[in-house]
């Protein structure tokens, strides 16, 4: 767990203050917590970002280094970071491998491609329409569901879209260093 590993993802500097703050911005961690020894810093966050992809054995050995930081907040950050890549990967972009990253923009870029086919945002065309029912013929169960329905379609659009903007902004960070 080095450098070398993490840099088929990003492009760190030599300097290890340097390197510190460009992986405090890839794991969005303020600058503050960055007490303590720059080297043992720079080795937790990489073992962070690769920690999902580790054995089990190399999982407890970046946990010892996190605890082994002198700073409480930047260990509880980064143990945080640690476990949410583990739970839930998309929670943590940055843990994901270029592969993941553009399976999951293929997956959405085709939601939203489906979506413009039926006609810009199909969600808000029924929230404009059940609202136009409502007012015309009043509360009724069919206006109601129509609403309901529409306004999740919208949010899933909108959140596809945002996880696309997310997704690709990733992906455009890491690109510097092929």
């Amino acid at each position: 767990m080095t450098q070398d590993n993490i840099s088929l993802r990003y492009a760190l500097p030599s300097n290890n203050i340097d390197a510190m703050k460009k992986l405090a911005v890839i794991l969005n961690i303020m600058p503050h917590k960055l007490v303590g020894d720059e080297n043992e810093i720079v080795t937790a966050m990489i073992g962070c970002i690769l920690y999902r992809h580790l054995d089990r054995f190399d999982q407890m050995s970046v946990m010892k280094k996190v605890i082994g930081l002198s700073h409480g907040p930047l260990k509880s950050v980064l143990q945080v970071k640690c476990l949410d890549s583990k739970v839930n990967p998309q929670w943590a972009e940055w843990s994901l491998t270029n592969e993941e990253l553009t399976e999951i923009l293929g997956f959405h870029n085709e939601l939203n491609r489906l979506s413009s086919l039926v006609g810009g945002n199909p969600g808000g065309y029924g929230i404009g329409a059940s609202v136009w029912s409502l007012i015309k013929q009043g509360k009724s169960t069919k206006n109601i569901a129509v609403l309901v329905t529409s306004l999740v379609i919208m949010g899933l659009h909108e959140f596809s879209y945002s996880e696309t903007k997310k997704y690709s902004a990733e992906l455009e960070r890491r690109k510097g260093i092929r």
